[in-house]
């Protein structure tokens, strides 16, 4: 069993560039992706988006990755010689042809931007983009180990809860019987009382008995409520998303519990349905949470 909920981060780093990845879970019914991309990274979406549904099948995911550059790039100089040159030249011709004093140095030429260029080696983007797939591996361990960890949290709070439900059981059907019981007596006694000596057919009294205890009667729907309580023990046990099959067997659970309720003719017996309803809403909303 595993949360929708977690987070996961990791980075890698490598020639001067790092990209960190990190991504977050939350409670979704179906699965949603929203990323948060470095700038050219847009066509590597789909493969991301794999990735993703290769570990998540429900829930909304969202991914961040940012790319930086750690350390300065490697540059070099570059330096337009024949310019420079001819830059000399002419400003040697024209203090000749005005009749200048001095000397043409290297200072003359340092601030001409045209002449120096510094060249900034590119960065390997299909190299960052390898380290962001490296880096959303490792965060999606991390995020998964999380749901895991959260998952057998919540596995155990089922148990608990499936086994608290079953040991209300005995109880109720206990009650139910003798509420049964009282029913048949009761309604025997008071058609006694109100006919007095006149003759009555037993058998037809018994029935009509038997038919108003019947309409208070829950063996069926305890019967029904104990499968699927046998079925959620075995589900919270297998590997895989089994959120919404979950879902499906509170429904059922619920609906026999209500039922049970508005039988119920018995004021210890409501009082314990409305317990089974309690825990069985408790899990509802455990199960919001579960891939």
């Amino acid at each position: 069993m595993r949360s929708m909920t977690g987070f996961g981060r990791a980075s890698a780093e490598k020639g001067g560039t790092r990209v960190v990845a990190e991504i977050r879970g939350l409670n979704q019914r179906f699965f949603e992706l929203k990323t948060n991309l470095p700038r050219g990274w847009g066509e590597h979406e789909a493969h991301l988006r794999k990735s993703i549904q290769e570990v998540v099948s429900r829930g909304r995911v969202e991914l961040f990755v940012r790319q930086m550059t750690i350390k300065a790039p490697k540059a070099r100089l570059e330096v337009n010689e024949p310019l420079a040159k001819l830059y000399v030249r002419e400003l040697g011709r024209l203090a000749g042809s005005l009749k200048l004093k001095g000397q043409i140095g290297v200072e003359m030429i340092l601030h001409r931007p045209e002449i120096f260029h510094v060249i900034e080696e590119e960065t390997d983007e299909a190299h960052g983009v390898k380290m962001g797939f490296d880096a959303l591996a490792k965060a999606l361990k991390h995020f998964d180990a999380e749901r895991v960890r959260e998952g057998t949290s919540l596995k155990r709070d089922f148990a608990a809860r499936i086994k608290k439900i079953r040991s209300i059981l005995p109880a109720i059907e206990k009650l139910s019987k003798q509420t049964r019981d009282e029913v048949l007596n009761a309604f025997r006694a008071r058609i006694q009382e109100l006919i007095g000596e006149v003759p009555v057919n037993e058998r037809r009294l018994f029935e009509e008995a038997a038919s108003a205890a019947q309409r208070g009667d829950i063996t069926e729907e305890l019967t029904r409520l104990r499968i699927h309580l046998d079925g959620l023990a075995e589900l919270i046990e297998r590997d895989g998303p089994i959120g919404k099959s979950i879902e499906f067997l509170l429904q059922e659970i619920n609906r026999e519990v209500n039922t049970m309720g508005s039988k119920s003719q018995n004021a210890a017996l409501s009082h314990l349905t409305v317990e089974l309803k309690g825990e069985t809403e408790k899990m509802r909303e455990q199960v919001q949470n579960v891939e």
